[in-house]
């Protein structure tokens, strides 16, 4: 791997030149109901994609797809120049797909390090009995994922906690450290759910500061289901708005704020089309 593809010792996804995610008229029916109806869009390599709506648009639906937990009823999905509807839900994560969640459903008494290195599972090749044993081939193995750990926790500023029980962390902590378990995965794709539920201004700008850092730093592409405008509008490179399941804009940050159509539906009118952006983090946020 060429030396433009790592960072500070975390590797980066070889670059590609085809779309990353391809999803061409995907649609989830429950009993007659339409959760996504029709929705088509693709995903670039390297791109901070953010996915937008009011509660019960079809958001969780779409996550829930590429995650390969719900088979839609038509439609297709290629990821990585493959047709991903071909995947088993527990294949997704050796393809390259990691996530977060809203709710964390976090072990409280686990250490911050133990929980990343859970995300290293698929990159661990010692079993049951070998880890067991603790032959030298393990120990080498576990040192090597406990550096390459450390040094996702130092990316996203939570490397002196790294022995801390998760329990003992705040909100906004926790929040980074759920980030650091999926990219301790080495995904080409992280699907980011609601990443800054319930967290104030300060914290907000915080995980906002992560979530580029990610981009610019690892080259990781990204697809942010967000309620906080603010963070959307000033973070994103293109923007997905769904409504009752259907595609109703996409497009520039920009370009979604004026669409009369997303005013209408999701911003409010209030707005008059344009919701002010999240300022730029500063440096010592994302130091």
């Amino acid at each position: 791997m060429s030396e433009s593809n790592v960072s500070n010792g975390v590797h980066k996804p070889e670059p590609t030149r085809a779309p990353l995610l391809s999803i061409a008229d995907v649609s989830v029916r429950f009993a007659g109901v339409k959760a996504l109806s029709d929705v088509s869009f693709q995903v670039q390599p390297g791109e901070l994609f953010a996915v937008i709506g009011p509660n019960g648009a079809g958001k969780t639906s779409l996550f829930n797809v590429i995650s390969r937990v719900y088979q839609p009823v038509a439609g297709s999905v290629t990821y990585d120049g493959g047709d991903l509807l071909r995947l088993k839900t527990y294949q997704v994560a050796r393809a390259g797909i990691a996530r977060t969640f809203q709710n964390l459903g976090q072990f409280p008494t686990m250490t911050v390090m133990d929980y990343l290195l859970l995300g290293r599972h698929t990159r661990m090749r010692s079993g049951v009995v070998l880890g067991g044993l603790y032959f030298i081939q393990t120990r080498a193995e576990e040192k090597h994922n406990r550096a390459y750990c450390l040094r996702l926790l130092d990316l996203i500023g939570l490397k002196n906690a790294s022995n801390y029980p998760l329990g003992s962390l705040p909100y906004g902590l926790q929040k980074r450290a759920d980030i650091a378990r999926a990219l301790a995965l080495e995904p080409k794709l992280l699907l980011l759910d609601e990443p800054v539920a319930g967290m104030g201004l300060e914290e907000t700008e915080d995980i906002a500061a992560v979530i580029l850092d990610i981009k610019e730093q690892l080259g990781v592409t990204q697809i942010l289901v967000e309620h906080d405008m603010a963070l959307v509008m000033g973070i994103a490179d293109r923007v997905l708005v769904l409504d009752f399941g259907r595609v109703i804009a996409q497009g520039t940050p920009a370009e979604a704020q004026a669409n009369p159509d997303v005013i209408k539906a999701y911003l409010g009118e209030e707005f008059g089309g344009s919701a002010a952006a999240l300022p730029a983090p500063t440096e010592e946020q994302r130091s």
